[in-house]
């Protein structure tokens, strides 16, 4: 079967992380870039990579690479791509360009070239999809240092939209954030996890599918499923092999958060991943925070406490109760912080093991392992 370059998009800071995840789907030639890693697979291992991938944000082929001086050039040497393969006569095109060092530096003019080439392209067919309405499909063209890469989205929606998430607070964790930090931190099914300013439970949720198993894209939409080399016995194949994966399994999730409403609406957001039973919800101020009843052995805190957009008061006095509190009551538990700078880190005032950086809405924030 044919191999496709592909390129799996993700934040800033997660693309060692998303290559492990791509080392465990069996794909080719992983290579970490900045803003994302570059793979080979078939297009059944495409299927299976935006089915389960955790942590990327969209993954592309790349369909082609090549030096050019015009749009005229641009224009003849786009059009010999395939296009037949992935686009319809009634798609509607979503061509998006970015160019820097050269000489095609406007952005419209790229994306118009690029647009006339695949309409303009001999023999495309109609829609497999007997009246349908109209595809939407994304190209995305790079031109740097008058090299032009041309990619195609395959997966749509961003892979983050997990669906679940109804109900959300003041900037809200990105999923992929949440299941990248999970994977940093080693946490394992079985070790009790405590969640506190638990917000709109996204790290509670992305802990239990994980531990279940439970394909991230099980539910999404993805535009392939309309090109017309889609092979639907091949996708079907595929998605129920990983629906197949999904086991239900006790697990030891204790989220918590002071705002009965935000925990409320943590409570639903949960019962719609279908995860509801399986974490411990409860109001509790983090100052009162103590290891669970019953739980027999430490395990992971993860908390993300309100800063920047989200709170207006006294950020320092917040970490430094924090770092009191897991000085005094969680000796043996392991702790990951997400701080938003160095005098936060100051104000925890324990020692730090591990750092992980990623880039969330904008600005850079700060992952500790103490």
């Amino acid at each position: 079967m044919e191999k496709l370059n592909c390129f799996a998009v993700t934040l800033p800071g997660l693309e060692k992380i998303v290559a492990k995840e791509l080392e465990s789907l069996s794909v080719d030639e992983i290579k970490v870039d900045d803003g994302g890693v570059r793979f080979q697979t078939t297009m059944d291992g495409l299927f299976r990579v935006n089915l389960r991938l955790r942590c990327a944000t969209r993954v592309l082929i790349r369909l082609a690479e090549f030096r050019t001086h015009s749009f005229p050039e641009l224009y003849n040497k786009a059009k010999k791509i395939q296009w037949e393969r992935y686009v319809c006569v009634n798609t509607e095109l979503d061509v998006r360009a970015s160019c820097h060092g050269t000489k095609l530096l406007h952005t419209g003019r790229v994306e118009l070239a690029v647009t006339d080439a695949i309409r303009n392209k001999h023999a495309l067919p109609e829609s497999p999809i007997k009246h349908s309405a109209m595809q939407h499909q994304a190209v995305l063209v790079r031109m740097d240092d008058d090299i032009c890469s041309i990619s195609i989205d395959t997966s749509g929606e961003r892979l983050d939209r997990r669906g679940y998430r109804l109900h959300s607070g003041k900037a809200p964790l990105r999923e992929t954030i949440a299941a990248g930090i999970l994977y940093w931190a080693d946490w394992q099914p079985d070790e009790p996890l405590l969640l506190p300013m638990c917000g709109s439970g996204t790290f509670a949720v992305e802990a239990a599918w994980m531990a279940g198993h439970r394909a991230a894209g099980l539910d999404h939409d993805f535009p392939f499923k309309q090109w017309p080399c889609f092979k639907e016995k091949r996708w079907k194949r595929i998605f129920a092999k990983a629906e197949a994966m999904h086991k239900e399994v006790q697990l030891e999730i204790f989220a918590s958060d002071l705002d009965k409403g935000i925990l409320r609406q943590a409570e639903k957001n949960a019962a719609t991943a279908g995860v509801g039973k399986q974490i411990h919800f409860a109001v509790q101020d983090v100052n009162r925070l103590s290891p669970p009843d019953g739980t027999a052995s430490p395990g992971l805190i993860v908390c993300n406490p309100p800063y920047g957009d989200r709170i207006k008061g006294d950020v320092s006095g917040i970490y430094r109760q924090l770092g009191q509190l897991f000085k005094a009551s969680f000796e043996g538990w392991r702790m990951v912080v997400i701080v938003p700078d160095q005098g936060c880190e100051n104000d925890l005032g324990l020692p730090v093991k591990r750092r992980l950086k990623i880039k969330h809405g904008g600005k850079w924030v700060h992952i500790l392992q103490l």
